[in-house]
């Protein structure tokens, strides 16, 4: 279930049992110092010393991939070749926390939610997707939010289209709702025409790094497992502006058409959510995305 679906009050925890936690399980990180919290819809990061930090779900559903996203994605990190922000220990429930929580390797840049990426670095965002989408065997884990299809967002993104169309769109503008909802559809409707890969599956602003411009890493792994590579490239359309999207491509090799228009919808999908959640960078990219799609006009 994505977050925006979520009716329950997510958890929130308290410094000192993050504290606790970490100098229990990891008693080498226990003299470095926490660093800033940052705290999204469904987890929270927070810094430990320089060179580690820890990932927090705060929801009940979410425990299963935490307690499973270090050993899925060991084998894979080393035939990358781009910084990555991924588990590298799983911690254990404790200190009346109830759930796995997650041990990582910290990147530090800034996210391209608050650095927006230069042209020149959607080649290299396209290089590191195709890096990710390997070929997943038939026993591969499932990514919750690539593996389901689009199919199974229709209720949900009806929802977020209300939800987007009263809101309203920056600078006097007005969402075509109709013309929208077509190209979702048209998304929906085309077949998946490549085999399972193994997807990240929260492409998004917030988990791609951003070194003055440049490309500089992948966050929020804990959803990995095999799934739609479309749902991956969608995501990266949120970040990367349409007259860059050639260069996306190019950097990440041959796209068919029918994973172009499924992309198309699961960007749609996260520009709704984005809008919904009101975090001031992430709608106003999504904005920017519909509006060079011809998808908002002006009132």
């Amino acid at each position: 279930m994505f977050p925006g679906a979520r009716t329950i009050d997510p958890l929130v925890v308290e410094d000192a049992t993050v504290r606790a936690l970490i100098d229990d399980q990891f008693p080498h990180l226990a003299d470095l110092e926490l660093g800033r919290r940052y705290t999204l819809e469904d987890h929270f990061a927070i810094r430990i010393g320089d060179h580690h930090g820890a990932l927090f779900p705060r929801f009940a559903e979410d425990d299963a991939l935490f307690r499973r996203a270090a050993d899925v994605i060991a084998p894979h990190i080393d035939r990358w070749g781009f910084p990555v922000s991924a588990p590298i220990e799983t911690g254990l429930p404790g200190r009346g926390f109830p759930f796995h929580w997650a041990l990582v390797d910290w990147v530090s840049a800034s996210t391209a939610a608050f650095v927006p990426l230069h042209a020149a670095s959607a080649r290299d965002l396209g290089a590191a997707l195709r890096a990710i989408h390997a070929p997943a065997p038939p026993d591969a884990p499932a990514n919750p939010r690539t593996s389901a299809g689009l199919g199974s967002l229709v209720e949900e993104w009806e929802r977020l289209l209300v939800f987007a169309s009263l809101r309203g769109a920056p600078e006097n503008r007005v969402l075509d709702v109709e013309a929208t909802d077509a190209l979702f559809r048209t998304g929906v409707e085309t077949r998946v025409d490549v085999p399972a890969a193994w997807t990240h599956g929260r492409l998004e602003p917030r988990s791609i790094q951003s070194d003055r411009g440049r490309f500089a890493g992948v966050l929020i792994w804990h959803n990995f497992g095999a799934g739609d590579p479309a749902a991956d490239l969608g995501g990266a359309a949120t970040v990367v502006p349409l007259e860059m999207r050639d260069e996306l491509y190019a950097g990440y090799g041959d796209v068919t058409a029918a994973t172009a228009w499924r992309a198309q919808a699961y960007q749609l999908f996260a520009s709704m959510r984005h809008i919904e959640l009101d975090d001031p960078f992430l709608a106003r990219m999504a904005w920017e995305r519909l509006i060079e799609l011809g998808l908002a006009h002006e009132a």
